[in-house]
């Protein structure tokens, strides 16, 4: 492998050494003398043993091109990954290929020389190879109480009943999440998509690249469950660290030295009874919520301890008039928030995951909006509470927010609304045709983070029932339909992206 690595650095040097070629970017025309070469695509996305023809357009100043007094050379490599891999693909002009290599990331890279002069002009370029399931969109739906799986690929190729199809079986009864972990950068252990389920399994891990079931959920731990009921996983790209809330009780493992398929160990200690089933996961400390004794905890970074503490408490300049015997700062205490979460989560890019979402409800039914920022230390700084009484939020059982968590989309019967985290009012009201009932909703927080995912369906939970609408996100709160996959799944529950 360094062999390799040594000849691609190598060769890569005499390009930067020509000082006479003159690179402008993917954007405009490259000369090299009096040659000007069409620049590539910023990106090829091409499917695995599919064939690829690339022509690039070459003319010059003065007289007529002959492509006999240049050598060409077409090249796939991978970069900051291991194993390395770097294939010569091509010695002609233009290239026309089979892709056989593995679905993953690549640069291409398009070397042209000048026999005579030997000078070198290059291009490179994103090239990702995929197979029918390697990246795409993911649902999961539920038909007649089975766990069905929708995939929907980044070349548009759906396919539907997609485990089952893989498999020959379906995934398990009553579906419930769906997650891919042992993807974060930091990760050793091979990238799997947990189908979680409410049955005795609990669900199910698939391989990532294929969907091939590997083990049932129970497998995933060193010591046989109690009871199986996985509710949340958590995890960031850059920690090594991920989560598992089964039954309320916390598990962890470390991905990082630990085998393809690292398990988990022990039920964290702590002062807790039941954590809620939601992912407030940063890159150096993860919160949970108790939804018993109704607070925030916490495990400190680096996330090596077998226990989740209080937060630190929190002080202010005055004290609470409801209970003198406690200083609070901002909305709310973290410490003893006194209602039950129906939704949450940590929100934000991946190395900085620092604004805190949730809706809550009290015993009388009535619901809150509760917003907060981490800070290091760890402690948070609550910033908003707020009663809210718009239209249908009691009957809401689907929430979601954006990357930034300005506003807060619920849906409810035929209808999405969308709420401002910063002043509990409504923003926008989305309203699907008669007889569409809105199911899911999800903020896609990776691949397009303009893009809301919506699943609707007649409500029959039936096979083919159910349609995934793609929608884009305003700054005003505002939705407008992109795309729509009619009647490819179930009743969704869930949807994860995978890359």
């Amino acid at each position: 492998m360094k062999k390799y690595k040594l000849v691609l650095l190598a060769f890569l040097s005499v390009c930067v050494y020509c000082a006479c070629v003159e690179d402008k970017g993917n954007y405009d025309y490259i000369e090299l003398n009096d040659m000007t070469i069409q620049p590539l695509e910023k990106k090829y996305t091409v499917e695995l043993f599919s064939q690829v023809k690339i022509a690039p357009e070459i003319t010059l100043k003065t007289g007529t091109f002959n492509p006999d007094n240049y050598t060409y050379l077409w090249m796939l490599y991978t970069i900051f990954s291991d194993p390395f891999t770097a294939d010569t693909l091509s010695l002609e002009k233009d290239l026309d290929i089979e892709i056989s290599a593995l679905p993953r990331d690549y640069q291409l890279h398009y070397q042209v020389k000048d026999k005579e002069t030997g000078l070198i002009c290059t291009q490179t370029t994103e090239f990702t190879v995929i197979n029918s399931f390697s990246m795409g969109l993911m649902a999961l739906s539920r038909v007649n109480d089975d766990a069905n799986l929708t995939f929907i690929n980044v070349l548009d190729q759906i396919t539907e009943d997609a485990y089952e199809k893989i498999n020959g079986e379906i995934a398990g009864k009553n579906p419930k999440g769906l997650r891919l972990i042992g993807d974060g950068m930091l990760s050793d252990a091979n990238p799997t998509v947990m189908i979680m389920t409410d049955d005795e399994r609990g669900g199910t891990v698939i391989n990532s690249r294929d969907l091939v079931s590997i083990m049932d959920f129970s497998e995933m731990f060193y010591f046989k469950l109690e009871t199986v009921k996985p509710q949340v996983f958590m995890k960031n790209e850059f920690a090594i660290i991920e989560f598992v809330i089964n039954d309320g009780g916390i598990y962890k493992r470390d991905v990082m030295g630990n085998g393809f398929y690292p398990k988990y160990g022990v039920k964290l200690k702590g002062d807790y009874e039941y954590m809620a089933p939601f992912e407030f996961h940063d890159m150096s400390v993860a919160y949970f919520y108790d939804q018993v004794k109704q607070r925030f905890m916490y495990m400190p970074g680096p996330m090596q301890g077998n226990s989740v503490i209080e937060l630190n408490d929190i002080a202010t300049e005055e004290p609470n008039p409801e209970d003198p015997g406690k200083v609070v700062i901002g909305a709310f205490n973290p410490n003893d928030v006194g209602l039950h979460m129906l939704w949450g989560g940590l929100f934000g890019q991946d190395y900085a995951k620092k604004y805190g979402r949730a809706v809550m409800e009290d015993e009388e039914g009535e619901r809150y909006l509760l917003s907060f920022e981490a800070i290091p230390g760890p402690d948070f700084m609550p910033l908003h509470k707020f009663h809210v009484s718009t239209e249908g939020i009691k009957e809401a059982k689907t929430f979601t927010t954006s990357q930034n968590g300005t506003f807060l989309y619920y849906a409810y019967k035929n209808k999405i609304v969308c709420v401002s985290f910063s002043s509990g009012m409504v923003v926008n009201t989305y309203e699907f045709a008669d007889g569409q009932r809105v199911d899911y909703v999800e903020c896609d927080q990776k691949n397009n983070i303009n893009h809301l995912w919506v699943g609707v369906s007649d409500g029959s939970k039936a096979k083919q029932s159910g349609s995934i609408v793609i929608m884009d996100m305003s700054t005003d709160g505002s939705l407008k339909e992109v795309t729509r996959y009619e009647n490819v799944c179930g009743q969704i529950v869930d949807f994860e992206y995978k890359e």
